[in-house]
């Protein structure tokens, strides 16, 4: 088996082992969703899906050395499909979904499957969902379909109905570490991504090699932290500061609103994963909180996008911000 050419998707053995039996005996879904959390393997896993489908070795499957394996892990088979994302909310266009009906419909140019993959459906709008329908509900024999999304909850009851869902996780701290060192990072790096992300792989690796990354995530757990101790001062410097920087700022806010998410959870007593880059501090800002306070923040989080949106300053925007943050975290 050649190893190096079969997508590695690190811990979810549990996943892969029932997806392998349902090959073996002749189950594999015509529709798959695959949920779970950015970063942590969704896509790896439906690239995996897709090579364990096609495969040409039905006993080992993916056996990584197969024209169909080959082919996939080259991002070349001409019988594998994936949907282009359009639009603001980074969908598919119905337009997209009706073309992907048209060659669902066609037989495959090689071996007996055809398979259509829609990564990050979590904007896929209700119509084209509702275009797709159709396809999904009663595939022809020589056809499937894959997507991923943050939540199933994004698609349409009467679309879930028809998939097989499966949940693809984190791992744990220690094993991220060591996956980390694997490819080839420092043992004091990859400690330092998993102090920020946890086990999810694919958020720890954008932290080391994106500096965006790894400025918004310093950031937005500072910002936190300030904001646990009333510290507008402290607010106010972090804000504009990243403000300099339009991405940076939006990526910044994006991982503050996740703090904010975790401190919510962490209010409401609910044992839920973690979405932010620090459990420290958004556990002491929950401390300080009311789950009121945190629905504010985050309102508060998201006015400061739309006025980025709009066009506005962005030292203005985090200027308003800082004060927004101050008044909802008020006693």
């Amino acid at each position: 088996m050649n190893q190096k050419d079969i997508p590695q998707l690190a811990g979810n053995e549990a996943l892969l082992h029932e997806l392998r039996l349902m090959r073996q005996g002749g189950h594999l879904p015509h529709a798959l969703l695959l949920h779970g959390a950015h970063g942590c393997g969704k896509k790896t896993a439906a690239k995996w899906f897709t090579m364990l489908a096609m495969c040409e070795d039905a006993e080992h499957a993916p056996c990584g050395e197969c024209k169909a394996c080959r082919l996939i892990a080259e991002d070349v088979h001409p019988d594998v499909f994936y949907a282009e994302h359009s639009g603001k909310r980074g969908g598919f266009s119905v337009e997209t979904v009706r073309e992907i009906r048209m060659q669902a419909d066609i037989l495959p140019n090689n071996g007996d499957l055809r398979i259509f993959l829609f990564p990050d459906a979590d904007g896929m709008s209700i119509q084209a969902q509702n275009a797709l329908l159709k396809s999904v509900e009663e595939p022809p024999a020589h056809a499937a379909f894959v997507f991923t999304a943050e939540t199933a909850g994004v698609l349409l009851p009467t679309l879930l109905s028809r998939m097989t869902v499966k949940a693809v996780f984190p791992v744990t701290d220690a094993a991220c570490v060591n996956v980390l060192k694997e490819r080839g990072y420092s043992a004091e790096d990859a400690e330092a991504a998993v102090q920020r992300f946890g086990g999810n792989i694919g958020k720890c690796i954008s932290y080391l090699t994106d500096e965006t990354v790894r400025q918004s995530a310093e950031t937005a757990a500072e910002l936190t932290g300030a904001l646990a101790v009333k510290d507008e001062y402290a607010l106010l410097r972090l804000l504009t500061a990243a403000a300099a920087d339009r991405d940076i700022f939006r990526r910044t806010l994006e991982l503050f609103d996740a703090q904010i998410r975790d401190a919510a959870a962490a209010t409401l007593h609910e044992d839920l994963p973690p979405l932010g880059c620090d459990a420290r501090s958004a556990s002491a800002l929950a401390m300080r909180l009311t789950p009121k306070q945190t629905v504010r923040l985050h309102e508060a989080v998201l006015t400061a996008y739309a006025d980025l949106d709009s066009n506005v300053s962005a030292v203005l925007t985090a200027s308003a911000l800082c004060a927004a943050l101050m008044n909802c975290s008020a006693n």
